[in-house]
């Protein structure tokens, strides 16, 4: 499976940590104005971190020290994902029309059910032209083949007789001494060499037929597998889920089109096999990873990464554009659910009770690394020995003991507002257009190839209910009288020709000539059998024919055609669908949508009728389809009853392919995340992706702890990883 989702990497910093008396008042936390950082990484580069930092500006005067503290140092990095079903898209094995679909977005499904099936007229043309091909290939190799027979016993028998002569000749040949062998050697070379001339040719006659006995087997069984496996397709009518699932994407074909081999139709997901579907994590990260997990509707589940060989990924890279990376989720009692929205943590290190100060803190000279002690009123040049860091904090190995004070300025005043920290959902608001779509509409075609086509009259307008057996269209076939005529008069020189042949029969007596008149009236007798199939295909269709509905449903296109116009052989005329299964189609280029996403549904008709109902999204997000099955829209499914007052409404605003009629507002909650620990953003510091709060325990005592935010919305952030739980007590301007 293709997956796609986001991931933004925490960029180091120098930040700051001290032993803090109230909170912060007079300092603007910038988190409200930024967007949602979803990711951590190391770095190492304290000048890169000096430049990258991006704390606010103090009000008041900076602290001069802060304390060494025992904290754990991690880098962590969170990839935003979707929870998928195991997906099966399908396609036909071979080029040929699509026919309809018998399945949706949002069916159910069983194994074996036919999820659609082919256009019957087309199979049927393919197999009838590949069992031309077959007679014309059998009537071809039977009359080679009795040719040959007839050819290799002259062949044979001349053959026989050169031998017979030449060694007739030989058994009289004189000894080489003799004056007379050489008179004899020239008498019998043209005796040789007709020997071996006649030998050749009947060598080459069976290597000849060896040869186009081969290739017509090969031909012949060739086209019979070919129209075997058209008629297990025009049997089957179609393809048929492997699985038990759910109809999650489709592409969105009409009766008729072409569909190449390959070319995706439908997507059946398995939703008794869930996976969560990300950005690409390379197998080198997840290998050297402390702990990997997700986070789905506020809870943890363990995860398993599907590897994935450079290989593959290079091949997937080619084909895809995008490559994402699935994880296997581990929920025995079935709490996620389809299309629910996942956040991926990976702790790619961590260092647990390290004695740290604030990167800035420590200098490098040519001594090594050093920090200014603050003891009583002074700073002390104090040598330190480091160990791992993060994005902010570097560990003191030796030099420094917990609650030194280190010499660093504090970029922020404290002042006394503070908050509790609570649990809540986030998600992201979605509001769009939307049109009605018919994923089963077909055109109502021309079925006549042959003669001149004329449209006499389209008997239907457009969005008008139709039942089965109405008329749609009426079509006049008038005779190509000028190709009738050519053909016939073919089948009569052919005639003429044979009756040519049989007189010259009649008066001829060498057996050979026989033979060649007789091939001659063969050949022109399979000449006319053709020509009779032809002028049987020109006449298929004459006169006034009616086009009829083949069931109930709506006009939802009528050609342009007018009445007394050429038309060709399968030119549309009227599009028909089924109005019982119809969807509200949705612009999502940018992926927001996923299964099982709510939405609200305001209808509009242009006669002024209105009202407004829920809907849930019934395709799948597009990260979790191959390329080829992302459409770049979301399908919202309505009830059938509120979906009839819809399309009873009436009036058009738009037709473009397979939008009609009325247009919408749609608006939906999406990359929904439930019962997760909230960070005000006017309570946070940060400084470029990195996120911080300043707690403050029930002594007064306050520190400085960063968080990885998952996402957030218009108010709060949302912890994926960090140090901070409910009920908390935070610093807030």
């Amino acid at each position: 499976m293709r997956r796609s989702f986001f991931k933004s990497n925490i960029i180091s910093v120098a930040l700051i940590i001290s032993m803090l008396c109230g909170c912060a008042s007079a300092a603007k936390p910038e988190a409200a104005q930024e967007e949602t950082a979803t990711g951590t990484e190391t770095a190492t580069d304290d000048i890169t971190a000096a430049e990258d930092e991006e704390l606010i500006e103090p009000t008041g005067s900076a602290l001069s020290f802060v304390n060494a503290e025992i904290r754990d140092l991690a880098v962590v990095s969170t990839y935003q994902g979707v929870v998928c079903p195991n997906t099966y898209e399908y396609s036909y094995e071979s080029d040929q029309p699509f026919g309809n679909y018998n399945y949706l977005p949002g069916d159910d499904v069983a194994a074996g059910d036919m999820l659609f099936y082919g256009t019957a007229e087309g199979l049927d043309d393919q197999i009838e032209e590949i069992r031309d091909e077959n007679v014309s290939l059998l009537e071809s190799y039977n009359d080679y083949a009795a040719d040959y027979h007839i050819d290799i016993a002259k062949a044979r028998k001349k053959e026989f007789e050169a031998a017979s002569a030449y060694q007739d000749m030989a058994a009289n040949a004189p000894a080489e001494d003799s004056p007379y062998y050489a008179g004899w050697a020239k008498g019998a070379m043209p005796l040789e060499n007709a020997y071996k001339q006649a030998k050749m040719a009947r060598e080459k006659l069976e290597e000849e037929y060896k040869e186009r006995q081969q290739l017509f087997d090969l031909e012949y069984a060739y086209n019979e597998t070919r129209i075997s496996r058209l008629e297990e397709e025009k049997n089957e009518a179609g393809v048929t889920s492997a699985i038990d699932g759910v109809v999650v994407a489709a592409n969105y074909y009409y009766s008729g089109d072409t569909v190449p081999i390959g070319s995706n139709i439908i997507a059946v997901g398995d939703t008794n096999d869930m996976e969560i579907v990300c950005e690409y994590v390379s197998k080198s990260i997840v290998n050297k990873a402390e702990e990997i997990y997700a986070i789905v509707g506020g809870d943890r589940f363990d995860v398993v990464y599907e590897n994935m060989e450079p290989e593959e990924y290079r091949r997937l890279k080619a084909k895809e554009d995008e490559v994402y990376t699935t994880f296997k989720i581990a929920d025995p009692d079935g709490r996620v659910s389809l299309g629910e929205y996942a956040v991926i943590v990976v702790v790619e290190s961590r260092t647990e009770n390290a004695l740290c100060v604030p990167k800035g803190a420590v200098s490098k000279d040519d001594r090594g690394n050093f920090v200014y002690l603050y003891r009583d009123g002074e700073s002390i040049y104090t040598p330190v020995t480091t160990g791992q860091s993060d994005s902010a904090f570097t560990e003191i190995l030796s030099g420094l003991s917990e609650g030194d004070r280190v010499v660093f300025d504090v970029p922020y005043d404290v002042g006394t507002g503070s908050k509790t920290i609570t649990t809540g959902s986030v998600h992201t608001d979605f509001d769009s257009d939307g049109y009605l779509m018919y994923p089963n509409a077909e055109w109502m075609m021309n079925p006549a190839n042959n003669g001149v086509c004329y449209l006499t009259e389209i008997c239907v307008a457009r969005f008008e209910q139709i039942t089965a057996g109405q008329t749609l269209a009426k079509v006049e076939v008038v005779s190509d009288t000028i190709e009738t005529e050519r053909i016939e008069r073919k089948i009569r020189r052919q005639n003429e020709r044979i009756s040519d042949l049989n007189e010259q029969r009649k008066t001829t007596y060498n057996k050979d000539d026989l033979e060649t008149i007789d091939r001659a009236i063969r050949d022109r007798n399979r000449t006319i059998e053709a020509l009779n199939r032809q002028l049987e295909k020109a006449g298929r269709y004459s006169g006034v024919f009616e086009i009829k509905a083949p069931y109930d449903g709506l006009v939802t296109e009528v050609s342009d055609i007018k009445a007394g116009e050429i038309i060709s052989y399968r030119q549309k005329i009227v599009q028909i669908a089924n109005d019982d299964s119809c969807y509200i189609i949705v612009d999502d280029k940018g992926g927001m949508f996923s299964y099982g996403d709510e939405a609200t549904v305001t209808f509009k008709a242009p006669n002024g009728e209105g009202f407004e109902t829920g809907g849930m999204v019934v395709s799948l997000n597009p990260y979790g389809l191959s390329k080829s099955m992302r459409t770049g829209y979301a399908l919202v499914k309505v009830s059938q009853e509120d979906m009839s007052r819809m399309t009873g409404g009436g009036g058009s605003d738009n037709s473009n392919g397979y939008w009609y009629r009325v247009r919408f507002s749609v608006k939906a909650v999406t990359r929904k995340m439930d019962n997760v620990i909230l960070i005000p953003k006017t309570s946070v510091y940060k400084t470029g992706n990195d996120t911080y709060v300043i707690t403050r325990d029930d002594d007064g005592t306050t520190r400085l702890v960063r968080f990885v935010a998952g996402g957030s919305d218009n108010a709060n952030y949302w912890v994926a990883y960090g140090d901070v739980t409910e009920g908390m007590s935070i610093c807030s301007g």
